[in-house]
C-alpha cells in the first residue's frame, strides 16, 4: 500500500508539473483562443441579457415550442431554430455576468488534488495489472487518452470546439499520463511470471 501511496502522489506532481507547463509555456492551448473586436460592446450585451446568473448558455438558445402552441406554430419554431443554428452566430459559452473570486492559489490546489485523485485511481487499476515497465506507461497512457476521448471529443461532436483544440487538449491528456505512467509504473504493478 506504501508504494501505491508514494507513485501515486509522485505521478499526481509530474502530472501538476506538466499541466502547469502545458498551459503557461507551451501555448498551444491559448493559441486557439479568440478575441471579441469590441471586448466592452460584447460584455455590455452579455450582462444586458443573462437570464439566470452564472452558468453555461448556448445561441441560439434550442428550447422547446410552448406548450400552448399549434402543430403548425411548433412547426414554425422548429424551422427558426433550425435556421438560426445553420445561419449563426452559434455561441456554446460559460457566461459569469458579474464579479467573480478568481484565486489562482484555489484552482491550483483544486488541480492538483484532482490530479491526485486520478493518480489513485489509475494506481489502483495498474496495482492489479501484471505488466513489464514498459507496459505499465502504456496502461496509464491508454487511461489518459481514455480522457481526452471522452471529454473533449464530445466537445467538437456537439458543441463545435474546433478540431485543433480537441486535439491539443486530448494531446494533453495523453502527454500528462505518459509522464505520469513513467512515474507511477516505477512504483506500482507486478512482473508478469512466467507459468512452469
Amino acid at each position: 500500500m506504501g508504494k501505491i501511496i508514494l507513485g501515486a502522489v509522485l505521478a499526481a506532481i509530474a502530472v501538476f508539473g506538466w499541466e502547469a507547463v502545458s498551459w503557461t509555456a507551451l501555448g498551444w492551448h491559448e493559441n486557439g483562443f479568440r478575441a471579441f473586436r469590441d471586448e466592452s460592446a460584447v460584455s455590455e450585451v452579455i450582462k444586458a441579457n443573462v437570464t439566470s446568473g452564472h452558468g453555461i448558455y448556448l445561441l441560439p438558445a434550442m428550447g422547446e415550442a410552448p406548450k400552448i402552441a399549434t402543430a403548425e406554430e411548433k412547426k414554425v419554431f422548429e424551422a427558426q431554430q433550425k435556421k438560426a443554428l445553420k445561419d449563426g452566430p452559434f455561441v456554446y459559452a460559460i457566461v459569469r455576468p458579474g464579479k467573480g473570486d478568481v484565486s489562482m492559489g484555489m484552482n491550483m490546489t483544486l488541480s492538483f488534488i484532482r490530479c491526485l485523485i486520478c493518480a489513485f485511481l489509475i494506481a489502483g487499476l495498474l496495482s492489479q495489472a501484471a505488466l513489464l515497465y514498459p507496459a505499465r506507461i502504456a496502461f496509464v497512457a491508454a487511461a489518459g487518452l481514455f480522457a481526452g476521448l471522452t471529454s473533449d471529443l464530445p466537445m467538437w461532436i456537439w458543441f463545435e470546439n474546433p478540431g485543433r483544440d480537441a486535439a491539443v487538449n486530448i494531446a494533453d491528456h495523453l502527454i500528462a499520463w505518459i509522464i505520469g505512467g513513467a512515474v507511477l509504473g516505477i512504483f506500482v504493478g507486478k512482473d508478469p511470471v512466467a507459468e512452469p
